[in-house]
């Protein structure tokens, strides 16, 4: 028999895994405008490629690059400007005192802007031809979609031969003629980044304007039914419809017109044009006219918190960039990455008369995890003390095999110990503190030799 029993390595339990909660930082969510709206800007030409003609890229430039050269700024200015007046002539078409101006003016004007603007669009599709994909991806923009939409209904007034201002298919593309204004945000930081403050403060308050909006449209429903059974009156057969008290067509015709006198209501508008006759109906109006204003607010107020939350970290990020400077003190979250766990570390970095609500929430948070994390450690534990004291149970069986095996090869140790007048010791005794020893050494050298 060998001199050595090895035992095995303690390990953990099969299929346990760590569940304990750590502060680590999730990968963060798109933070600039560029990655959360894809704009034709994001893909260039690639102006080192060689295969892109030098014109091209100059071209290029000149449209899509105002800060390249002063040209390009110039082009940028008088492209903005010719927006600018065919914003001012779509509107002044349509004011009653210069419909008497002659037919000739408003067409010749929209013709040269509509020249200027086929012009422009025809470089453009020139400055992006360096690849079809590139052309086919800035044509099928935004922008480049918006740019066509632009000048397509002059040329279908030339093709049928009429004026298409009075019909309404052909009025919906005019109307694409403003969307031409928002091309310039492209090159305004300040816009861009106002633009992507709301999109951030929409998106932090998703859940709580989810809630508002049931909790209105809950208001809407019910309230539009009680008003809508409460004021119809009676059905009169001769006219075949509903009257009141006074013999007159009840306004509440139908549930959803109740429905656009509440939401009118509870949005202190007040047109006047339906109003309850009855007393009862009088009655179910006053709670609308209490809490209206209440349950419109609320929204407002949510938004209104978050952007101004974005935008204080949004502007402190920009002047960190500016400036190249570091925060003193590391951020364990960053609010805008994260939209709806970021106000709970956010809040003691922005609002100094909110320190005791943002540390009250960030204390709880963390005592949260720690609790967790030591309820987690303690059945770790108790799985580690379930396997020592299974190889407690292996180590006393070898024991004792191994006291039996050394008594039944040593048959005279015991007499020689009575002859000599000594008490012999238990065998179970002698067995298991010398297995026990022998196999604690034993198994240092197991550990040993395995390691």
């Amino acid at each position: 028999m060998a001199n050595e029993i090895r035992l095995s390595r303690l390990r953990s339990p099969n299929g346990t895994t760590s569940r304990f909660t750590t502060e680590d930082i999730p990968p963060p969510t798109p933070t600039h405008i560029e990655d959360i709206f894809q704009s034709s800007s994001s893909t260039t030409l690639a102006p080192p490629d060689p295969a892109v003609s030098p014109w091209k890229r100059t071209l290029f430039d000149l449209l899509e690059e105002p800060t390249s050269s002063p040209g390009a700024f110039l082009v940028h200015v008088l492209t903005t400007s010719l927006i600018v007046i065919s914003a001012l002539v779509t509107i002044l078409e349509t004011v009653p005192s210069f419909h008497g101006k002659s037919f000739r003016v408003w067409f010749g004007l929209e013709t040269s802007l509509v020249v200027l603007f086929t012009i422009e669009y025809v470089a453009r599709c020139f400055a992006w031809s360096a690849t079809w994909m590139g052309l086919a991806k800035w044509m099928f923009s935004f922008y480049g979609v918006v740019d066509m939409l632009a000048i397509l209904p002059y040329y279908i007034e030339l093709i049928l031969q009429q004026d298409t201002s009075a019909l309404f298919r052909f009025s919906i593309l005019r109307m694409f003629r403003l969307l031409r204004v928002f091309r310039p945000f492209r090159h305004n930081s300040t816009l861009l980044l106002t633009i992507e403050v709301m999109y951030l403060a929409i998106r932090r308050s998703q859940h709580a304007l989810l809630a508002l909006s049931f909790f209105i449209f809950m208001v809407l429903t019910v309230f539009s039914t009680l008003l809508y059974f409460t004021e119809r009156g009676t059905w009169d057969d001769t006219i075949e419809t509903f009257v009141n008290s006074d013999g007159d067509p009840t306004q509440f015709s139908s549930i959803p017109v109740a429905a656009w006198f509440v939401l009118v209501t509870i949005t202190t508008v007040g047109y006047g044009e339906i109003t309850p006759r009855s007393f009862l109906g009088k009655l179910i109006t006053i709670p609308l006219l209490a809490f209206g204003l209440l349950l419109i607010a609320l929204p407002s107020f949510v938004l209104g918190r978050e952007f101004s939350i974005v935008w204080n970290e949004m502007t402190r990020q920009v002047g960190n960039i500016e400036t190249g400077s570091v925060p003193d003190t590391p951020r364990e979250r960053d609010p805008i990455s994260d939209p709806f766990l970021g106000t709970i570390s956010s809040l003691s970095h922005y609002g100094h008369g909110h320190g005791s609500g943002s540390g009250r929430s960030s204390s709880d948070l963390s005592n949260r995890k720690l609790a967790h994390n030591q309820v987690e450690l303690s059945h770790q534990i108790a799985d580690l003390r379930a396997l020592v004291e299974a190889q407690s149970e292996v180590i006393r069986d070898l024991a004792a095999l191994l006291s039996g095996h050394k008594a039944k090869a040593d048959p005279n140790s015991s007499s020689g110990d009575l002859a000599a007048g000594r008490s012999p010791v238990p065998p179970s005794k002698t067995g298991a503190g010398y297995g026990l020893g022998m196999s604690m050494s034993n198994s240092s050298r197991g550990f040993g030799g395995d390691s």
